[in-house]
């Protein structure tokens, strides 16, 4: 299964998505082995970040090389579980327009779009969408309403997605305008969580933290009890939070966006 992570715009969490819901949904399906993933990226390298994740097999691929059409319809062409984040800007442009021209844009099997809560959001995704669309019609896509900070009013922060429900503004803008039919209900919320922001400085992904097997509660204990280290009382304490809270996070958004993705893809049950 091959899914690729694209956005002409910097800075929407390309990177977080592609790590802490695309790696770990492909990791699974691939029976728990490292995934292949990609980073397509000449101003950065964001997936370093998850330094000490075991679900990828990293590789940077430099985007302004003639040879990037032939590099692109390698990868796409194995029978491997690919993960392709693609940078912002230009890189978005040139990887574009090489997967069109190689023909490995008819390999992937879903495109997947972040989107924060900005008119200038809703412009760059319904760009994409129509572009990638032009190239291949039979493209699957997921669109992730990154951020989100309450499922209960989804439609209210992402008016640029879905519309104004208030009936007050334009709804020039709203990416839902642009998308075909069975395009209109591919979309999820990734909600916004400090795990997200801690797993990040522990090097894992939520899902890896939240499969650690190890309680924090007993080693904490001796710590408080002696009180030989407060300073390892702390970081125990912290690291159990951060295990509770990836724990939760796992179990209420990454699962629920993992059957989407099935749902999209046709794909059995994980």
């Amino acid at each position: 299964m091959k899914i690729m992570v694209v956005s002409s715009k910097g800075g929407v969490g390309k990177s977080t998505i592609s790590m802490q819901l695309i790696a770990p949904y492909l990791y699974i399906r691939n029976d728990k082995k490292p995934i292949k993933f990609y980073e397509c990226d000449d101003e950065n390298s964001d997936s370093l970040s998850f330094g000490a994740s075991n679900l990828i097999d990293r590789k940077l691929i430099k985007v302004d090389v003639p040879i990037l059409r032939e590099e692109l319809l390698e990868i796409f062409s194995k029978p491997e579980f690919t993960c392709m984040d693609i940078g912002g800007n230009k890189s978005t442009t040139m990887v574009l327009d090489a997967l069109d021209l190689s023909g490995a844009i008819h390999f992937v099997d879903l495109a997947v779009i972040p989107i924060l809560d900005g008119e200038q959001d809703a412009i760059n995704a319904s760009v994409v969408y129509t572009q990638i669309k032009s190239m291949n019609p039979n493209i699957k896509f997921l669109f992730v309403l990154n951020r989100c900070k309450n499922e209960r009013f989804l439609e209210y922060q992402f008016e640029n997605y879905f519309g104004d429900v208030r009936g007050i503004f334009s709804e020039k803008y709203a990416v839902k305008n642009y998308l075909f039919d069975n395009d209109k209900d591919n979309y999820i919320a990734l909600l916004d969580d400090d795990v997200i922001k801690y797993s990040r400085k522990f090097g894992l992904t939520i899902y890896e933290i939240a499969k650690q097997q190890r309680d924090f509660i007993p080693e904490l204990k001796v710590k408080v009890e002696k009180m030989t280290n407060e300073q390892e009382a702390k970081l125990l304490s912290f690291k159990n939070y951060v295990n509770k809270s990836a724990i939760k996070y796992y179990e209420n958004v990454l699962i629920k966006g993992f059957k989407k993705i099935d749902k999209i893809s046709q794909k059995g049950k994980l």
